[in-house]
């Protein structure tokens, strides 16, 4: 039994291995969805076959980023998967942002509309759940404060007046951005979105900052609340309707 438990071992780690070295070599695009998933996994299982297991989860989630970005709640429910893994799962995410807006540095300066929304889309784009962002410019145009607020609800991203007054406090801007997600819908804002965009505006004002823009970031892309149209698109919503 001892002898078959170490040939176990052997062949594990021998694979493990041969799987760091293709991904390192070939590269991930190069890898077939089940590699790529064995590889993720063996971060959070540091010993045994997890090739069963990154079958599951593709067969349940069909993708990586679905893997990652799926519920708790709904990952342990595939076999192999406890509390503990399913967490540093959907962790995975959330270092794959903090990747994204480190790698931009904490402070830089905004001189196109293009490069403000290129910071929104880091933090927002890919969320699965309703997020705020408060974004504080100096009056050189630099970014010194970000605030990022998580809402669990995929459909409601409400934030308070005195959260934006904290914020405001705290960070002491000449201006500021706002901007949430659309989680698996249109950018296109909502009649609640147009009451906030109005109510935030105004509050900014009585407060002495200005409110350049509240951008809205959705599947199709991103919308402007100041210019009311939308300033970059993912893909053509009609013409997808169209479609079928």
């Amino acid at each position: 039994m001892e002898k078959k438990v170490k040939d176990e071992k052997n062949i594990h780690e021998g694979h493990r291995k041969r799987l760091v070295d293709l991904a390192y070599k070939a590269g991930l695009d190069n890898m077939s969805d089940v590699q790529v998933v064995e590889l993720f996994l063996t971060y959070i299982f540091p010993r045994g076959d997890v090739n069963p297991l990154a079958h599951r989860l593709l067969d349940e989630f069909e993708t990586l980023a679905n893997i990652a970005s799926a519920e708790v709640s709904s990952l342990v429910k595939v076999p192999g998967i406890n509390e503990r893994s399913a967490k540093l799962i959907v962790l995975f995410n959330e270092m794959f942002f903090y990747f994204a807006t480190s790698r931009m540095g904490k402070k830089c300066v905004v001189t196109t509309r293009a490069e403000m929304i290129d910071i929104v889309e880091d933090y927002l784009r890919f969320r699965n759940t309703e997020n705020i962002l408060l974004i504080a410019l100096s009056a050189g145009k630099i970014v010194t404060h970000k605030k990022r607020i998580a809402k669990k609800s995929p459909t409601e991203a409400d934030i308070s007046m005195l959260e934006i007054a904290d914020f405001i406090s705290n960070a002491k801007p000449a201006s500021m951005v706002i901007a949430h997600c659309h989680p698996y819908g249109s950018a296109t804002p909502s009649p609640e979105d147009k009451v906030a965009y109005k109510k935030i505006e105004e509050f900014c004002n009585q407060c002495g900052v200005e409110l350049v823009d509240s951008y809205i970031v959705g599947e199709d892309g991103v919308y402007s609340q100041a210019e009311d149209e939308r300033v970059r698109t993912y893909f053509d919503v009609e013409a997808l309707h169209e479609m079928f």
